[in-house]
């Protein structure tokens, strides 16, 4: 680049260096992307720790200890003196996570990761809701580099990673106690291994770490079967000779490996019906899941259903299943990001088919289609109009994590409270009963609630009963060999007549209507 001075007399000439435009140029992205880092940090760790953990986090944790079912296997209705350990606090070693989850379908990797987390950090919330915090900064800077290896320009890249950076659902999941963020960040490693053998050719180190990488996804998640399955699609579709074979061999080895040491611990705890909601039909569930991974702010742990109008959904449906195909002649690096998003939700639909449930009513199970939707929802569709569209979705990703941000992450039962009332109210002669209709449903859950009061205020010092039914006279008998009876519950009449029926309620602790703490007696014998 030349500037030019004249003068009456002379007239000189001044090179200015092409390498510092190129040097700003090459920073820009950098500095860009250090932002979105920063921003997804913000929006990520602010009120991370508002709400206390919900059920699945706790069920999470306490696999984590390596006890396996051993807490959900303690009697009901009777005595268990002394109570059962909960807790990391003498927790069996980590080994011993792989060989007891024999109660969820869930692979041990997570838990794995998650007890090294918090040997080394603790396990307060926010200490355990940290990891998947890190997992999904670090998945940011993994999809920019992804979108780039396949062939997206560099601004593609940026707009995927700000999508991924904004979109509420990835910032509800990375508050969690769960493996999907760390799902995320396996599969976009796995994804930039398998973009540099296409452009850069195999060596045996990218083979092992592909198959190590496959391997890894299915040892953290079941529905990572979708996204190995479009890695050894886009394998065979795009690779030629020693290249793939190599390949899509690297990535059927992790998963036979994965399967392998997994299969004789793989239990199928779904249920069939699972999560079907009325009014709502798997087809409909499936065009909107481009809609609640991106324009949706609506999140619930329990069922995280579509809310978006049918444009919407149709719209972002139609942009990220349909265009794709007609835009891949000239965006040849759209096959890979399609393949992932189509086969991580048909997955899932082929299950709710096969089994008449409906799985994709929960946003959880197709978070592995994430990252594609989001990379293709960076790409412009033809004509200067088209040109706008993905600055468009970004836009109104921003303002649903404004939204998100400003309602914050839904309730959760506030369980800290209780645990100090227990604490301080229940003495060591005393016992305490734990309901079965307390925050968590079913008969199999009162001892989830207890590790969960126990997780907040420290190791159970005093005998507890699980009460699920009509306690017998022979156990009322020994009760009353306590000095006080505590019940926790969230209704002191109704728990009460369920479980000691004709017991009288004395001494509620707790505000409102929930996180409530009782004793009880007999009728005939009223304690001080």
């Amino acid at each position: 680049m030349k500037l030019e001075i004249s003068h009456p007399v002379t007239t000189v000439q001044i090179e200015k260096p092409a390498a510092a435009a190129g040097l700003r140029r090459s920073w820009l992205p950098l500095f860009i992307l250090t932002a979105l880092v920063a921003i997804g940090a913000f929006l990520r760790f602010d009120q991370i720790t508002r709400q206390d953990l919900w059920r699945d986090e706790y069920w999470t944790l306490c696999l984590a200890t390596g006890r396996g079912q051993m807490l959900v296997q303690q009697p009901r209705n009777q005595v268990v003196d002394p109570p059962p350990p909960a807790g990391f606090a003498g927790a069996p070693p980590w080994w011993h996570i792989w060989n007891s989850i024999q109660t969820t379908s869930h692979p041990p990797l997570y838990h794995i990761a998650l007890r090294f987390w918090v040997d080394a950090l603790g396990d307060g919330d926010l200490s355990v809701r940290g990891m998947s915090f890190f997992f999904s900064l670090g998945s940011i800077v993994l999809l920019y580099l992804a979108v780039k290896a396949s062939g997206g320009k560099q601004w593609q890249a940026m707009t995927a990673a700000a999508i991924m950076t904004l979109a509420p659902v990835q910032i509800y999941y990375s508050q969690q106690v769960r493996p999907y963020t760390m799902l995320e960040f396996i599969a976009l490693a796995a994804a930039i291994v398998l973009m540099r053998i296409e452009n850069r050719g195999i060596s045996p180190l990218k083979v092992l770490t592909l198959a190590i990488a496959t391997a890894a996804m299915a040892l953290t998640h079941y529905f990572s079967a979708g996204l190995i399955a479009a890695m050894a699609l886009y394998a065979l579709f795009r690779f030629r000779g020693r290249a793939r074979i190599a390949t899509v061999s690297a990535i059927f080895i992790g998963g036979i490996l994965a399967a392998v040491v997994w299969a004789p611990h793989f239990g199928d705890y779904s249920l069939v019906d699972y999560g079907r909601i009325h009014g709502r039909n798997l087809f409909h569930l499936l065009l909107s899941v481009p809609q609640r991974l991106t324009l949706d702010s609506n999140v619930d742990p329990l069922l995280m259903a579509d809310s978006g109008s049918w444009p919407l959904v149709i719209a972002l449906a139609v942009l990220v299943y349909l265009v794709p195909l007609y835009l891949m002649r000239r965006e040849r690096w759209l096959l890979f990001w399609w393949l992932s998003a189509s086969a991580s939700t048909l997955l899932v639909f082929a299950l709710d088919v096969a089994r008449h449930s409906a799985l994709l009513t929960f946003t959880r199970y197709v978070i592995p289609a994430a990252p594609g939707v989001y990379a293709i929802l960076a790409g412009p569709l033809p004509s200067r109009l088209g040109k706008l569209v993905p600055w468009i979705i970004l836009l109104g990703v921003g303002i649903y994590a404004a939204d998100y941000s400003s309602a914050g992450p839904p309730s959760s039962p506030d369980l800290k409270i209780i645990s100090h009332m227990v604490r301080r109210e229940v003495l060591p002669d005393d016992v305490v009963i734990v309901t079965g209709s307390y925050y968590f449903a079913g008969s199999d859950e009162p001892p989830m609630t207890y590790f969960a009061i126990a997780h907040y205020g420290g190791p159970w010092n005093v005998p507890v009963l699980f009460g699920t039914a009509v306690i017998s006279p022979q156990v009322q008998a020994r009760l009353l060999q306590f000095h006080r009876i505590w019940v926790l519950g969230i209704s002191p009449d109704s728990d009460t007549a369920k479980i000691l029926p004709g017991w009288t309620v004395r001494g509620i602790h707790g505000p409102g209507d929930s996180n409530l703490l009782w004793y009880v007696t007999p009728k005939s014998q009223v304690k001080p």
